[in-house]
């Protein structure tokens, strides 16, 4: 796996990264469209960290942006903008037809203080906090944001890809409300059991009867199934920490996201 850079604004971000739950900033990614016409020759990429709603709050930066085509090729993005609130990506959709993976990449964060109790990581924003028996160890975020998006006929995805990622076993173009979504959870194309993903549904500000965020458990396959209540956005979200197989006392924590666009059914 290769990691890259941190920027300044990740840098402060990566604490809230680190925190337990789906609560603290998620990265994601959100186009102006997830199915462009035939004639349309590219899409622009929202690259953000929010809380809750998909709402720009402070600015993805990585040096990983790509874009894989329909026929597997991977092209580098450099972002069109990079405000204080987001960057901004124009995907370029000259390969026809076709589902493309649009993603971050495979982003390092800084390195955070943290304590292993009875083998889960922890937080401890002051001293009280911590109990006999704790034990020290740094934790590295290393994060990663991915969307399809389709142009004209879409495609079938499963591209060479590498890290923790959420890949849609059904298919991101043919997603309506009510329907069963299957997704897998894996590592470098390996399913990943027994993992949580959290679903969040976005544009809960709007609406009287929120949807709160559901918890899912993988299975064998690294697989999880539900059923989107409603039509429009939702954001997938998964973070897997273990040691690092060569230093006990440093935990990779892997935060990988995935966008998703609901249909109202036909």
């Amino acid at each position: 796996m290769t990691l890259f850079r941190t920027t300044k604004i990740g840098a402060w971000l990566t604490p809230l990264l680190l925190c337990a739950g789906a609560q603290a900033h998620s990265p994601y990614l959100k186009p102006n469209t997830f199915n462009a016409e035939e004639q349309r020759k590219h899409v622009t990429v929202e690259a953000s960290f929010a809380e809750g709603d998909l709402r720009p709050d402070v600015a993805m930066k990585s040096d990983t942006f790509q874009v894989v085509q329909p026929d597997g090729r991977k092209l580098p993005l450099v972002p069109a903008a990079v405000l204080k609130d987001a960057s901004y990506l124009e995907v370029p959709l000259g390969a026809g037809n076709g589902t493309y993976l649009v993603s971050s990449g495979v982003r390092k964060g800084r390195l955070a203080k943290g304590l292993l109790r009875d083998g889960q990581v922890h937080f401890a924003e002051r001293a009280e906090d911590t109990k006999p028996g704790d034990q020290p160890i740094e934790v590295q975020s290393i994060t990663r944001a991915d969307v399809y998006v389709s142009r004209g006929r879409p495609s079938k995805v499963d591209y060479d890809t590498e890290g923790v990622e959420i890949y849609p076993v059904t298919q991101p173009y043919d997603l309506y409300a009510g329907d069963t979504v299957t997704v897998r959870v894996r590592e470098n194309r390996k399913p990943l059991d027994g993992q949580t993903l959290t679903v969040i549904a976005d544009g809960q500000n709007y609406v009287s009867k929120k949807q709160p965020e559901v918890d899912f458990r993988t299975n064998a396959a690294g697989e999880v199934s539900f059923k989107p209540a409603t039509a429009g956005l939702y954001l997938l979200q998964v973070r897997v920490r273990r040691a690092s197989p060569d230093n006990p006392a440093l935990w990779l924590s892997h935060t990988a996201t995935l966008t998703l666009e609901v249909q109202p059914q036909p």
